[in-house]
Parts: C-alpha cells; structure tokens; sequence
C-alpha cells in the first residue's frame, strides 16, 4: 500500500467574500491527489470556501514539482482559510522500471493528467541504446499520430476565429479544383477526412515525391500533394472507415489554404504557445551529435538500432509532433477542461472534436477529429496511439472521469519492437492505481 497522509498548505488571513487567493507548494516527494480549503470560523458561524484551480510545474528529477493553486471565498463574510493536501506516495518509477525490463524497450515515461493537474508523472531507462545516459522527466519523446488531435483541434480553433466552417467541403477549400477535380471529392466536407471516411487509398509514387519536394516549402508540397489526391479516384469505397495519413495532411493543406499560413505555423502560435507546450517541435526530438534527448530505435534488423530519422516533415499535420510528458499533459487537459493556459474551446468546439464520424454497419470504426472514440464506465472515452515506426506512445482521455492517461517510449512496435505493448501495460496500470478499474 502507498503512504498516504494530510498536509496543512498554508492559511490565508483575511480573505474578503468573493476574493480569490493563490500559492504553490513544492510537494517533493509526494504525488497530491486532493486539495481542501476549510473555513476557520468560530462554532455556529457560516462560512464556505473553494479550491477553484490547480495546476502543476515539474523540474528537475520527477519528484521536484510545484502546485499551484487557487482557493476562493465563497461566504459572505471575511474569513481566514486553511488549505490541505490529501497525498499518497506511489512512485511511479518503480512499474516503469519494471515494464523496461519485462517489455525490453529503452525508456517508458507515464503520466497521470487531471483536470486539476498532474497527479503523477515519471520516467525510467535510458535515452538511447548503447549510451548510459538516463531519460529524463522533461525529455521530449514523438508523439506520431497522436498530433493528428492537435490538428484537428487546430481546425476547432480557426473555426472559433471565423478563418473556416466545420462544414467546408473539398470545393470550397480549393476552388481552383472544383471543376477538375474527381466528383467523389468534389462535395466531400472536412469532417469525413477527419473521420478517415474519404476513400483515399495509399499515396501513388507520384504523391510521394511531392510531399518529399524539398525544393518547395511545406505549405508548397502540400498543397501540390493534395492536388495530385483529388485528381486521383478514391483508392477505396467512400464511406468506409480507411485508416489513412493522407486524410490529415489534406486537413492541414485545407487550413493553409483558408490562411495562407502553413500547418507548423499556425500550431505553433494557435496550439503550442496559448498552452504553454515550450518543449513542442517537429520530428524526432534528438540530434546527430550527442544524446540530450530519446532517440528512437526499431529492432527489425534483428538487433536494436538508435535512429533519429523521422518520416518527411511535410506529414506534419498527420504524425510529426514531438513534446515532453507534462506540455503533452496540458494538450489533454485542454480536451478534460476546455481550457487550458490562455486558450479556451467553446462548448460547441469540443462537441464537434469529440463527436464521430456516422458509423455504418459495414464499417462500424468510431473515429472523429483526431481520436478513437468509445463507451467507458463513466462516459465518453477518447484515444489514439502514435507512432513513426522507431517510437511509440498512448494515450487516454476520460472526461466524465475528469483524468487521462498517457504513456510514451523510444522504440516502434510489432516487428520494429514492443512499444506497442508497453505502452498498453503503462497506460493500463495507470487507469488502475487512479480508477480502480
């Protein structure tokens, strides 16, 4: 069993009705899963308070980590107010330590993701095969198709801006194509790429060379990509669920078109910095002349393999986002909250993110705007997996339960390693220790 135990924060004198108040608390050594703020009145007197906000900065080894909070009055009459932490010391290094060794991957990091903040996050093994040095808490790891959610809730917030609509179709988008391009695209809107519905087939050698165009930009080859698909016919039945990173690509090239701004930028400036994700990149997070970030390996050689290569950058919008556990943790808290940092989505953004594509009885997959969707215990749960073949993560967003899981590692799955599962087991014994469940 976890030590677990109670500790007085602090008191706040004097605070008047209505007023809210702050503080943090540095809780090394502890992972905090309850704050209370009593009253201090005299028997008979009526006074009521509230802890309204909670948030969490990490640094250094995992267990130097601030909380930051906000209490407020909510009485009638001046009041001073206690403020305790109901805690529990489970550490979280010792079952990551032990998936490294049973599922033999480099690293594994996990972290549990409230709405309140992080109760819980931590990492274990080292950065890159051959090397001794140890991954770290604020390491960096990629997050494969797991960025395709960022992108979709990019769209959520340029419709927010009035820049598109929910409801653009492929014509709209790219009126310079609307008598060329193939009839089955031609009114085909947004939403039926987002739910991978489109019948787009696997890109022709063709559409892979101009994604791979590095004499023209990123927006460039894109948009000459995205051509080249509707002037294709659909490689499968439109309609059916095709699991497919064009889809996302045409989503970002569709954004761009609307803007003239490209993917990168605008989720650099609409996503990362609103919510603080400092770590956020593209690519693999490491470099070629030392070993300060993960690299990501694959053992499809038949022995392990350190590598730094990434798929090319104009897939962007559907698999190159790279970021630490905790600027990772603030994306998902956005989807728990609806607001995170200084960006807020509307109720009826993240209705549309968390709504899926019409499922059919010939294709029953249920997916929209960026994540697997399905009936948990307490509500709607939302998911995806990542992955570029040389890393691997997951993760879980439960909002009726206010609490995701997320888990990441430096290693591909099936033939390339066993992210995949290590990941799951990460993921599973988080949702365990925090549900019960």
């Amino acid at each position: 069993m976890a030590e677990t135990g109670a500790t007085k924060l602090i008191t706040f004198t004097g605070v008047a009705p209505g007023a809210t108040v702050s503080s943090w608390w540095n809780n090394a050594g502890a992972e905090v899963y309850h704050l209370n703020a009593w009253p201090k009145v005299s028997p008979g007197v009526t006074a009521s308070a509230e802890v309204t906000k909670v948030s969490s900065l990490v640094h250094g080894s995992p267990y130097e980590r601030e909380v930051h909070f906000d209490v407020k009055n909510t009485g009638s009459s001046t009041i001073d107010i206690d403020v305790w932490a109901l805690w529990w010391n489970w550490p979280l290094k010792p079952m990551l330590e032990a998936a490294v060794s049973t599922y033999a991957v480099p690293a594994l990091g996990g972290a549990i993701v409230t709405s309140r903040g992080l109760d819980g996050l931590d990492v274990a093994g080292i950065r890159k095969a051959g090397d001794s040095t140890p991954a770290q808490s604020g390491d960096s790891w990629h997050l494969g198709s797991d960025t395709k959610a960022m992108t979709a809730t990019l769209a959520g917030v340029l419709v927010q801006k009035n820049k598109m609509a929910w409801d653009i179709t492929l014509s709209q988008a790219f009126p310079q194509w609307a008598q060329t391009m193939k009839s089955a695209y031609k009114n085909m809107p947004i939403s039926q790429l987002a739910g991978h519905r489109s019948g787009v087939g696997d890109p022709t050698a063709a559409e892979g060379t101009a994604l791979a165009d590095t004499s023209k930009t990123l927006l460039e080859r894109r948009k000459e990509f995205t051509r080249l698909v509707l002037h294709t016919n659909p490689g499968s039945t439109v309609g059916d669920f095709e699991y497919q990173n064009t889809n996302f690509i045409m989503i970002g090239a569709i954004m761009e078109s609307k803007t003239g701004k490209s993917w990168e930028d605008m989720i650099k400036a609409e996503i990362f910095q609103p919510l603080g994700m400092s770590t956020a990149g593209f690519g693999a997070p490491c470099s070629d002349s030392n070993v300060n970030q993960p690299w990501g390996h694959t053992d499809s050689s038949g022995h392990r393999v350190a590598t730094n290569g990434d798929n090319t950058p104009a897939l962007g919008p559907a698999g190159t986002v790279h970021a630490s556990l905790e600027d990772w943790a603030k994306f998902i808290r956005l989807h728990l909250n609806g607001s995170e940092g200084s960006l807020t989505l509307s109720a009826d953004t993240l209705t549309h993110l968390h709504t899926q594509y019409p499922p059919t009885a010939t294709s029953p997959d249920r997916y929209g705007w960026g994540w697997i969707i399905w009936d948990d215990v307490d509500g709607q749960g939302l998911g995806h997996d990542g992955s570029n073949g040389t890393w691997y993560c997951s993760c879980q967003v439960l909002r009726g339960d206010g609490v995701g899981f997320i888990a990441v590692t430096n290693i591909g799955s099936d033939v390339n390693g066993n992210g995949g599962d290590a990941c799951a087991a990460v993921v599973g014994a988080l949702r365990d220790h925090y549900l019960g469940r």
